[in-house]
């Protein structure tokens, strides 16, 4: 695949594809793998995709904290993945924003309710629509960390493109690691999930 950056367009013919940018001048794109395969959108054993991801939801979280946390210890190892979660990094921060539209909205409360409970930091939930409509207060004492499965959340891609604009720096909780959001930030942690079909979020929401 090849992901299109803002103001991209391309011309397809039956040789292939011209991309421009949005001031009509050709540019290459990075042609990159996807993980996706058949296996992975297969109902299985299940009559419906939401019975299967219910029951995938322990080997999500197990796939989203791998690498992440010591299970034996509960240490967590984030920070040597994140430099944004240094200890350096975290002692300059006021605060911790998160932006988030729907089920990932709801994922972000139960984060807020995490974090103060156990990291002593004050935490913000915003919507991801509303947030720019508001005049904002932030800067670089801020992390501003993005919610969303897929990655493409229009609302939240322009919050964060506004947390950007005031010096914000970013993270992203995402299932998608090629996604929009995750290509915009400054450090991703992808949730591994894998594909939800199901309208009713089950893994994601989990995971996230």
């Amino acid at each position: 695949v090849t992901y299109l950056e803002d103001g991209d367009w391309a011309v397809l013919t039956r040789s292939g594809a011209t991309i421009y940018d949005e001031r009509g001048k050709p540019v290459e794109r990075p042609l990159q793998r996807t993980l996706a395969s058949s296996f992975l959108v297969d109902k299985g054993n299940h009559r419906h995709f939401m019975a299967k991801e219910i029951h995938e939801q322990p080997t999500a979280v197990t796939e989203t904290l791998g690498g992440k946390v010591v299970l034996g210890t509960g240490e967590l190892l984030i920070g040597a993945a994140s430099p944004l979660l240094s200890p350096e990094r975290i002692a300059a921060y006021d605060r911790i924003l998160l932006l988030a539209c729907g089920t990932s909205w709801h994922a972000a409360q139960i984060g807020k309710f995490l974090i103060e409970g156990m990291a002593r930091m004050s935490v913000e939930v915003d919507y991801g629509s509303e947030f720019r409509y508001r005049s904002p207060v932030l800067d670089g004492r801020t992390l501003t960390v993005g919610i969303s499965q897929s990655g493409e959340t229009a609302d939240t891609v322009a919050a964060l493109s506004e947390a950007r604009r005031a010096g914000s720096p970013l993270g992203a909780i995402v299932n998608a690691p090629g996604s929009q959001i995750a290509r915009m930030v400054d450090s991703v942690f992808p949730t591994h999930a894998g594909p939800e079909i199901g309208v009713a979020s089950t893994k994601a929401f989990t995971s996230q």
